[in-house]
């Protein structure tokens, strides 16, 4: 399986591509002004975090919005790329009223294929000052925190997720499993 790995420019991006490499997968990283085309041989995409916000700097992010729309593989958003998936598709993405850094414990609501063996919470890493408030319609809510309560999102044909925590990030319990869980739902 080839994954693409949207690179924004965020700190952990490697790390993704580290972890679904240990998965055995072949995974690239793939800078958004390449043209969208480049993601036909991809079985599916993920979208990482960086530093730029999608309510200011969605002009800064290359082809992303063309990534999204014009692709039709599984897609998992993580942190900025969750953020960029719901804005992209409908959603609301505002100032979070209090940002999220270090540990935070993310209630998982709905154990769907994203969240699969990670009920009924765990602790996740976060750096954001964004956040989704309202996911796209057709989108249900799987999981919350105190202060964010869209942490994880995924459409109506559990094809597009999107986690707002930092999987690859050693520091989340179970990071790995979101990986594997997102996997499995490629490959359906």
């Amino acid at each position: 399986m080839k994954i693409a790995v949207i690179y924004f420019g965020g700190q952990y991006n490697h790390l993704i591509v580290k972890d679904l490499k240990y998965l055995g997968l072949n995974a690239v990283l793939i800078t958004p002004e390449k043209p969208v085309e480049i993601l036909k041989d991809y079985d599916c995409i993920i979208f990482g975090g960086g530093p730029y916000s999608v309510i200011t700097e969605l002009n800064k992010m290359g082809n992303a919005v063309d990534y999204v729309l014009r692709t039709s593989q599984p897609k998992l958003g993580i942190c900025l790329g969750h953020q960029l998936l719901a804005k992209v598709l409908g959603g609301e993405v505002t100032k979070a009223t209090k940002p999220e850094y270090g540990l935070v414990k993310v209630n998982i609501n709905d154990e769907d294929t994203i969240l699969r063996g990670l009920s009924p919470s765990i602790n996740a890493w976060e750096s954001h000052t964004d956040e989704v408030i309202s996911p796209p319609q057709g989108f249900r809510i799987l999981a919350n925190s105190e202060n964010a309560k869209v942490q994880a999102m995924v459409n109506k044909d559990n094809t597009i997720f999107g986690v707002q925590f930092h999987p690859e990030v050693k520091h989340t319990e179970k990071g790995i499993e979101v990986f594997k869980n997102f996997i499995e739902a490629c490959k359906k």
